[in-house]
């Protein structure tokens, strides 16, 4: 009896080592994932002779620091403005700078430019609310093809003092921030 039973195990353990062996060389068909990218935008500047251009502003880097147009120098986290545009370094080294297209510390004027980038495989139109610490500062909308990205510049003048968080929400529940502090200069 207990050789009937140990063929019995023998025989079923072969047909699920079987299955299993060909179930994981078939080729298993997974659905395509659907989504949206959301995201601010960077800026990577390579050095030349620790001097480097951005929007026609030379920049030369010298003790750690940022120098635009050889007048004021910048520091990771100060913000620069080139043609209404601003960016804080974000990190600087032997070979490259780089920027967030966003401002932290701001005088009365708020920069950010971000992307969406649509990834659902049909076109589609995105509506996107810019909240300051939850309170409703702007609303947009876009229409964006498949596979396609739309980068969006916005300009907010505020003049709270302290530090404030800025977010971005789409339709789509996607979102994003940054933090930033106004000062005086």
């Amino acid at each position: 009896m207990n050789d009937r039973y140990a063929l019995y195990a023998l025989a079923f353990s072969m047909l699920f080592v079987s299955a299993f062996v060909l179930l994981s060389f078939s080729e298993v068909k997974m659905p395509e994932e659907h989504f949206t990218r959301l995201y601010f935008n960077t800026t990577i500047l390579e050095n030349d002779n620790n001097t480097s251009n951005l929007e026609g502003a030379e920049l030369k880097i010298k003790n750690g620091a940022v120098t635009l147009d050889g007048l004021n120098s910048y520091y990771p986290r100060d913000t620069i403005f080139v043609k209404k545009k601003g960016y804080t370094v974000n990190l600087i080294n032997n070979k490259s700078i780089l920027f967030n297209n966003y401002t932290k510390k701001t005088n009365g004027l708020i920069y950010f430019d971000f992307t969406i980038e649509n990834l659902e495989g049909a076109d589609k139109n995105y509506s996107y609310i810019v909240y300051i610490d939850g309170d409703k500062i702007l609303e947009g909308n876009e229409s964006i093809k498949s596979n396609e990205k739309k980068i969006i510049q916005k300009e907010i003048k505020y003049n709270e003092p302290g530090d404030h968080r800025l977010s971005i929400k789409l339709n789509t529940g996607a979102e994003i921030y940054f933090n930033f502090s106004q000062v005086k200069e």
